[in-house]
């Protein structure tokens, strides 16, 4: 049930409230009355109320004074104003405020009952974007009772379930379906009740504001739904290795091309690797799908920065967000990995480097590692070579580029999580990961412990 505080310095229209209203049918209880402001005050933050019901005058201050003040302590908070006075001044004040209900005493408690009616649809709707947030959580936790408890208040009794996740907006089409739940910046992932099937396609095809769609044609169980979406997501980006595969149910193969690059990178012949990468991207590419080619950048990446080889399969260096940010398409990857690669041996390329070069680029990273940064765009904007940057970064940092933009982000992450109470997805999103997954991953991976688990730790 949710808790109810009223207050006013009338006893009458007190005991009125508490007589006249179903409470208990609506779902609430009242947990305590007041006749001052600062008694009422007293009393929310006590009972930890969902929904006060103020009067407009009381002794101490107004209830539109404390109105602002509870709404300042917790926004979520329902408020019903009851006032003697029908002055327009008064209501301007209360919407300015946020209270739900104006009423004018005598009162109508049908009135009354209409607001609490409205203050219950907000607080259930709160509610259910609270369980939506935790549960990704409960998903990765793959406990088949935790999951279907957490989902059952979303209207999911089912057994099976079919998963899509989409790039780009927020999809109707198959929210209508089940649920959306946002897996980062610009990426959704849904739960299904019905199949993803032609019908849903012709709908998907007139809908604006999607880059790409991945979906599982078969259905899940509980415990299969965290490693669903992950797969889904590889498949929603698609497109930027096939413009034309926008909606994406196909899982991709291992392409024998990661062989021969990898052959030639053990052998030292780097200088046939632009050949391997021209050929990649003209016949190819349709081997490929984004995991591979971020695979691919990977072993590329192990030359250009001077990092051991065995730090090609260390899935924790780049995301797939970041890959597709980073150049947009297939072509664009490899026909950029390839010039940087010939230009290597270029005179310019072995410059000493530069400590005041390296200071701007800290600078830059600091302000900008929340966003969508990388190493293109930091070489961008100090007028700088990419593959200088790079190794610039190496030999002055002690890592790349990425792992220090990375460790600045876990750290105020960290922060986020030991001092607020921000959800785990806009945590991931405010500090400069693009999904959920990503960065459950990569906490993990440096911390050694979940966001979850660190939260719970440094309570």
């Amino acid at each position: 049930m949710f808790r109810v505080v009223i207050a006013d310095d009338e006893p009458s229209v007190v005991e009125s409230l508490v007589q006249s209203i179903q409470w208990e049918e609506l779902g609430l209880q009242v947990v305590g009355t007041a006749s001052t402001g600062k008694d009422a005050r007293k009393l929310v933050q006590e009972q930890k109320a969902d929904i006060a019901i103020l009067d407009i005058r009381m002794p101490g201050f107004s209830g539109l004074e404390l109105c602002e003040q509870l709404k300042s302590e917790n926004e979520e908070i329902q408020v019903i104003i009851i006032s003697g006075y029908a002055e327009f001044a008064y209501a301007e004040k209360a919407i300015r405020y946020g209270v739900i209900g104006y009423c004018l005493k005598p009162l109508d408690y049908v009135q009354v009952t209409r607001y609490l009616r409205k203050a219950l649809q907000n607080l259930n709707k709160i509610n259910q974007i609270k369980i939506r947030e935790d549960l990704l959580e409960v998903l990765e936790d793959a406990s088949e009772k935790k999951i279907r408890n957490t989902l059952e208040p979303l209207g999911f009794e089912e057994d099976q379930y079919y998963v899509a996740v989409s790039i780009g907006e927020r999809l109707q089409v198959l929210e209508s379906n089940g649920l959306a739940l946002r897996l980062g910046r610009g990426q959704w992932g849904y739960l299904m009740r019905q199949p993803f099937d032609q019908s849903v396609r012709a709908k998907l095809y007139k809908c604006l504001g999607w880059q790409g769609i991945g979906y599982f044609k078969e259905s899940v169980c509980a415990q299969e739904i965290y490693s669903s979406l992950e797969e889904c997501t590889v498949r929603a980006y698609q497109f930027f290795v096939d413009e034309k595969r926008c909606i994406n149910a196909v899982s991709g193969e291992i392409p024998d091309w990661l062989d021969a690059v990898r052959s030639e990178i053990q052998d030292g012949r780097w200088d046939k690797i632009p050949a391997i990468l021209n050929q990649i991207s003209e016949s190819g590419k349709n081997k490929f799908d984004v995991r591979t080619a971020l695979q691919l950048h990977h072993m590329i990446s192990s030359i250009l920065t001077s990092s051991s080889l065995s730090e090609e399969n260390d899935p924790y260096i780049y995301s797939i967000e970041e890959l597709v940010a980073e150049y947009g398409t297939f072509h664009r990857m490899t026909a950029q990995l390839a010039h940087l690669i010939e230009d290597m041996d270029r005179p310019d390329m072995a410059a000493a480097y530069n400590n005041s070069a390296f200071m701007k680029l800290i600078r830059y990273v600091n302000e900008n590692y929340r966003g969508d940064i990388s190493l293109s765009d930091a070489a961008h904007a100090l007028y700088l070579n990419p593959n200088y940057v790079s190794q610039l970064f190496k030999k002055e940092a002690g890592v790349t580029f990425v792992r220090y933009v990375t460790q600045k982000r876990i750290e105020e992450a960290k922060d986020l999580l030991a001092n607020t109470e921000a959800s785990l997805t806009d945590i991931a999103i405010a500090v400069g990961f693009h999904d959920y997954f990503y960065f459950i991953k990569t906490f993990k991976k440096i911390t050694g412990q979940t966001p979850k688990q660190y939260r719970d730790q440094s309570r």
